[in-house]
């Protein structure tokens, strides 16, 4: 049975001063993003402060909710820099650590701001890697992790993550669109700006920080000639550097004209992907990204597994994951696949894939975001 949280005082007026902590990564901070919108919605006087390392920044600053982004540079992440950063949290009157690892903890360290943290489910989640045979129970969703911080002040969370992208990203996303013809069967004749509400394109996510987390070029490779030979309009996206990932694939996809591969700021390729149709993702930030800005996603995982608690939130959604005895075999990432098979993933063919996008496709589309 879970201990029920103990509550913590609301001032007379509400909290005014918050800092939200969740230092990386990419995933975990738009997940993060429903505790931000229930905190300014319950106290909607309250300046929220939301730290994070830089790399990051993008994913919310751009968010009405977040009054400033508190960025930890590349250089300034020692534990004397943590100290001398720890005194700009004295004058929050709530301070919500979303990370609670050793960075965080030395931050919110005899702070005189009550400090709301999650459980982790470090201990089942080690289970899930290292002993499985001890049959752990599915670890709760992110979301639902994070939600818990806030039962201390009795404050619910209703909301899925959304990612604003600022209205210069949006607007550079229409006059991108607006000239981007893809010369498919269906739309080779079609100057009409409004194909891309008759016929969106898919989202293509091929990338991901940890090698067993990519599902392998030739599969993407395949993917890609199903699509296309289908119909679709592809649209691939990454950092510039992930795209070298992925030479062959990235051949491709100059060579036609059905598709592109967009390479921006991440402000750009989250305001972009709420134009398509639905996603195709690895474990990945911007699996989460997708599902934020209101797709669809056919997520695939490899090393990493569902259980672990960071499935796309919300509904309509396809995972992919084959639970080989030997999934999850990691909690974030590995350089290659201890068993050198990497089943999980050369498991996963082009066909289960493309036969996965056509449900999304074919079945009723969500609400807008």
């Amino acid at each position: 049975m879970a201990l029920r949280a103990k509550r913590v005082p609301v001032p007379v007026g509400g909290f005014r001063n918050i800092a939200v902590l969740r230092l990386s990564s990419l995933g975990d901070v738009v997940l993060t993003l429903p505790v931000v919108h229930a905190l300014k919605q319950a106290y909607p006087g309250a300046r929220i402060t939301y730290w994070t390392k830089e790399e990051f920044r993008d994913a919310v600053r751009f968010d009405p909710a977040i009054s400033h982004v508190r960025e930890l540079e590349r250089d300034a992440r020692r534990l004397e820099d943590l100290v001398s950063m720890s005194a700009e949290l004295e004058e929050c009157d709530l301070i919500v650590d979303l990370h609670g690892n050793a960075r965080t903890r030395v931050l919110g360290f005899r702070q005189r701001a009550p400090v709301l943290r999650p459980p982790s489910f470090r201990m089942r989640r080690a289970r899930w890697v290292h002993a499985r045979w001890s049959r752990p129970a599915p670890t709760p969703h992110a979301l639902e992790r994070y939600a818990r911080a806030l039962e201390p002040i009795a404050v619910r969370i209703r909301d899925l993550p959304r990612v604003a992208a600022g209205e210069e990203a949006e607007a550079w996303a229409r006059g991108w669109l607006a000239s981007w013809r893809p010369a498919t069967a269906a739309l080779a004749e079609d100057d009409d700006p409004s194909w891309i509400k008759r016929r969106p394109p898919v989202a293509m996510c091929p990338a991901a920080r940890h090698w067993t987390k990519r599902w392998p070029e030739p599969h993407w490779l395949a993917l890609h000639d199903r699509l296309a030979a289908a119909g679709h309009p592809l649209m691939y996206f990454s950092l510039p550097r992930e795209r070298e990932l992925f030479p062959a694939l990235a051949a491709r996809v100059d060579q036609d004209r059905r598709a592109c591969w967009c390479a921006e700021p991440l402000p750009r390729i989250a305001a972009l992907m709420s134009h398509g149709a639905c996603a195709v993702s690895s474990d990945s930030g911007l699996m989460h990204i997708a599902a934020a800005r209101g797709m669809r996603v056919v997520a695939m995982f490899g090393s990493t597994a569902p259980e672990l608690g960071f499935a796309p939130a919300g509904e309509g959604h396809i995972v992919l994951c084959r639970h080989e005895r030997c999934q999850p075999c990691t909690l974030h990432g590995r350089a290659q696949c201890p068993r050198k098979h990497f089943r999980c993933m050369t498991g996963l063919l082009p066909e289960h894939v493309s036969d996965a996008v056509e449900r999304l496709l074919g079945s009723a589309a969500p609400a807008p975001a």
